[in-house]
Parts: structure tokens; C-alpha cells; sequence
């Protein structure tokens, strides 16, 4: 917690040795989520390709075959768009965890920002 001063100045409430171990544990606790959130996903994934293939091989009618069919490839592209996001995001989490020459790069870094926002807008444009 920190208080502000009224020129917006910080008064260290938090040391500064404690304020990069809470920054370490945030990023990790944060990578972790993303992790299996891409996990997740990916099991999502196969669930509905499976699915398209059991609707294939079912007797409904081709219109309510044909719609159930949109339906799941409509979720595979936001699942995707949401595969795309986290690993956009686990690379700039990583880049907090543990610096190294590939996720603190400039063109690295920019790159997972501008997917990370493209993914964000797409998921959340109205139809």
C-alpha cells in the first residue's frame, strides 16, 4: 500500500527490497495463471474439433448440422485469440520474473503488447 503525498510524490509505506519480492511473486503467481489458462484452452480446443467431428457423422439435418458446426468455429477463433493473448502476456510476465536478452528485447516486448491489445479489442468488439 502506499500513500500519496499531494504532489503525487510516493512515501515508501513498503521498502524497496520487499516491494521487488511482491513484484516477483505477482509476475510468477501471474505466469502460472497463464500457463494453464493456455492449457485450458488447448483442451477446449480438441474438445470441439471433436465435437465437429461427431456432429459430421450424426444424422441431423444439414441445417442444424451447419449451425452447430459455426457455433464451434466461432469459439475456436476466440479460444485462439485468447491462446494468442496469454502467450503474449506470459512473455511480458516472464520479462518481470527473470530478465533475459529474448523477453526484455524492445521488438519482443512491443510485439506481445500490441497482440496482447489486438486480442483484447477483437474479443471485446460488439458484433
Amino acid at each position: 500500500m502506499w500513500l500519496v503525498e499531494p504532489d503525487n510524490r510516493r512515501i515508501g509505506v513498503l521498502n524497496a527490497h520487499l516491494a521487488r519480492k511482491m513484484s516477483f511473486i505477482s509476475a510468477f503467481g501471474e505466469s502460472f495463471g497463464y500457463i494453464f489458462f493456455i492449457i485450458l484452452d488447448l483442451i477446449a480446443l480438441t474438445e470441439g474439433v471433436e465435437g465437429e467431428r461427431k456432429i459430421a457423422r450424426s444424422e441431423e439435418t444439414l441445417d442444424e448440422a451447419n449451425e452447430k458446426i459455426r457455433k464451434i468455429k466461432g469459439d475456436r477463433a476466440m479460444r485462439l485469440i485468447a491462446i494468442a493473448a496469454d502467450v503474449a502476456d506470459l512473455v511480458i510476465a516472464i520479462a518481470d520474473i527473470e530478465p533475459n536478452p529474448f523477453c526484455n528485447h524492445a521488438v519482443s516486448l512491443g510485439i506481445s503488447g500490441l497482440v496482447s491489445a489486438w486480442a483484447g479489442w477483437y474479443r471485446n468488439w460488439p458484433s
